[in-house]
């Protein structure tokens, strides 16, 4: 398997650093995968290379003060700076093989910027995966309340202050293996802005407001047992979506990564039926 790297800028001229995976002399589709809060693409190496073994030509990226690219650690001044980011690979991965579907993947935050990115640009979408999207934070690890009325106010006249993440590693998977290499792993943050911080809940209220919009196909899964991003938070967005576009999948007992889970090899067979099942159907679908 092909695994090549390099970098981009996004429109605002941030650098990115991204990576590829090929699919094979004849990829049947294109996948873009879109990592998590304060974590990087490389985490996600061995589910590219995975989807690349069945003909998906696999890109991930870094975006803005995450991984190998450059910029303050989990800082925004508006959330949305990270579809600006999604934007330059996207049209990077595009333009590499314009012939081929393209499907965005994206994990928690990567989730949540996926979603609002399809929201916004649907064009040139051919569909969508989702897990575990950050669109609600569960109850055990949001933040006390002084501390968000402190993250309010400093957004606006500290925007760059840091606090720590609260994300317990043992949450991640139930492979204790998993939470001793994210806690090893120079790559992964353990603080977050301010501005982030607000810019992010500011994120999770506007789009459950515009789930309804959806108009492309959208595989959303998440962990039953997810103790970071609040499952109910996505139970209600897939059930405020158009009926016909999105499959909803739960998975009983799986803590927050499900591409890490012991059992995430299932994962990876149940995105792959229904990836097959996209591009089945688009080539019975009347052309014009």
């Amino acid at each position: 398997m092909d695994h090549e790297t390099g970098w981009t800028k996004s429109s605002d001229g941030n650098r990115l650093y991204w990576q590829h995976w090929a699919g094979g002399d004849d990829p049947q589709a294109q996948l873009l995968f879109v990592h998590g809060l304060a974590e990087h693409s490389g985490r996600y190496q061995h589910v590219m290379q995975y989807f690349a073994d069945r003909d998906f030509d696999c890109w991930a990226l870094d975006y803005r003060g995450h991984g190998q690219s450059p910029g303050l650690r989990v800082h925004v001044d508006r959330f949305d700076e990270f579809s600006t980011d999604l934007a330059a690979v996207h049209e990077l991965v595009r333009n590499a093989k314009p012939q081929l579907p393209l499907y965005l993947v994206g994990h928690s935050q990567g989730g949540l910027i996926v979603l609002r990115y399809a929201l916004a640009n649907p064009n040139g979408l051919a569909g969508i995966v989702v897990s575990s999207p950050f669109l609600g934070l569960h109850p055990d690890a949001a933040p006390p309340a002084a501390l968000k009325l402190v993250a309010n106010i400093t957004s606006t006249f500290a925007p760059k202050l840091m606090f720590s993440k609260v994300a317990e590693p043992s949450f991640l998977s139930r492979d204790p293996q998993v939470a001793k290499d994210y806690i090893a792993d120079p790559l992964v943050s353990d603080t977050v802005s301010a501005r982030w911080f607000i810019s992010v809940i500011r994120a999770h209220a506007d789009t459950q407001a515009s789930a309804a919009k959806l108009t492309v196909p959208a595989l959303v899964m998440q962990s039953g047992e997810d103790r970071l991003a609040d499952p109910a938070a996505t139970r209600r967005w897939a059930h405020n979506a158009p009926d016909d576009l999105v499959e909803y999948v739960e998975w009983d007992g799986f803590y927050h990564e499900m591409f890490n889970e012991p059992e995430k090899e299932q994962v990876f067979e149940r995105v792959e039926q229904w990836l097959n099942q996209q591009l089945a159907l688009s080539e019975t679908l009347p052309v014009g």
